[in-house]
């Protein structure tokens, strides 16, 4: 009999220390994650920032000129930033083939003092190279910042997936950067001091839609650890072959208190980028209002055409500085236009 209660008192003691030991790996495990988001976000967020770019182009003779190394490789470093950020493979790739048609492109934009997709033959500095990026590709502008917060390179990098203003309802620069068969982009950017600060970034994805499918979603922000500053007004939920026609967005705050959402766009698959959903919660004053670490969960449901009909996700804020991590244009005009549907 004694033999029997000191095995059974064992056991629930072991039980007990199993109980205990799971929860601390699960504590530990969660504090890996947060601190490895607060790794690549110094690393290859605030690593990749906006350097002068040392552009050898004018506009006078029309020469597109080039920029330094390091400034497209930061582009695509932050570009693979993102798409870390929401749970795609970090292996996007810089075509080199397409650069100079970036080059002319950006040039196209600022020898205009415009912003299009269709760059017109009769335009300054036109080129067909300059039409073929401009209308595969993310195209960006701005004038009367210092070079350092101008609309070119990594700053456009985060424009695109902020994706402001009432012409970029459907997120579409962000859809493409974040477009999981997305393999490698070409880049280029321009900077005209002696012209009110004109700057301009094109950011190609052309022909470059050859990865490897992905059967998930992609949410921005996204399931897990995100830096606030990067939590942008503007939310979305993207995925292959779904029908959002009839989907809903319901948010809680971490109290479990609704936040209500407007649902501002809805895109059905037409080849590439995916189909998607996107909202704008009502939180006032995004991101510099996240003065602290929170959570946001996500309930996407009354889905179509995909695997499940409804999905739930916790998107995990952690508090950083605004002002030092925005690292985008924040005087003069800077605009990102509509891309084709």
């Amino acid at each position: 009999m004694n033999r029997l209660l000191n095995y059974l008192v064992l056991f629930f003691l072991g039980g007990s220390i199993v109980f205990v030991g799971c929860k601390k790996d699960d504590e530990e495990e969660q504090l890996e994650g947060l601190e490895l988001a607060k790794k690549e976000y110094n690393d290859n967020y605030l690593g990749s920032k906006a350097i002068p770019l040392q552009w050898s182009g004018s506009t006078a003779g029309c020469n597109p000129g080039d920029i330094n190394a390091t400034v497209r490789a930061n582009v695509i470093k932050r570009v693979n930033y993102y798409r870390k950020l929401v749970g795609l493979p970090a292996n996007v790739t810089l075509n080199t083939s397409q650069n100079q048609k970036c080059q002319e492109a950006a040039l196209y934009m600022i020898a205009n003092h415009t912003i299009t997709h269709y760059p017109s033959a009769g335009g300054n500095c036109y080129t067909a190279g300059a039409a073929d990026a401009a209308g595969h590709g993310n195209v960006a502008i701005s004038y009367g910042s210092s070079e350092l917060e101008a609309n070119h390179s990594v700053n456009s990098v985060s424009g695109y997936i902020e994706d402001p203003g009432a012409n970029n309802l459907a997120v579409g620069h962000r859809a493409w950067i974040l477009y999981p068969q997305l393999s490698a982009m070409g880049t280029g950017s321009v900077f005209n001091p002696t012209d009110q600060n004109w700057a301009a970034n094109v950011l190609m994805w052309g022909d470059n839609l050859n990865g490897q499918p992905y059967s998930g979603y992609v949410a921005y922000p996204p399931n897990g650890y995100i830096p606030s500053a990067l939590v942008f007004p503007r939310w979305s939920f993207q995925m292959t072959n779904a029908n959002f026609s009839a989907a809903t967005v319901t948010m809680k705050d971490k109290s479990g208190a609704n936040i209500p959402v407007n649902i501002i766009h809805r895109a059905s698959q037409d080849g590439a980028p995916d189909a998607r959903i996107n909202w704008e919660p009502q939180i006032a004053n995004l991101p510099q209002s996240i003065t602290a670490d929170t959570e946001y969960t996500v309930t996407v449901a009354g889905i179509t055409g995909a695997p499940q009909s409804s999905y739930t996700y916790t998107v995990k804020v952690f508090a950083v500085a605004y002002t030092t991590a925005k690292n985008s244009a924040k005087l003069g005009h800077r605009e990102f236009l509509s891309l084709p549907q």
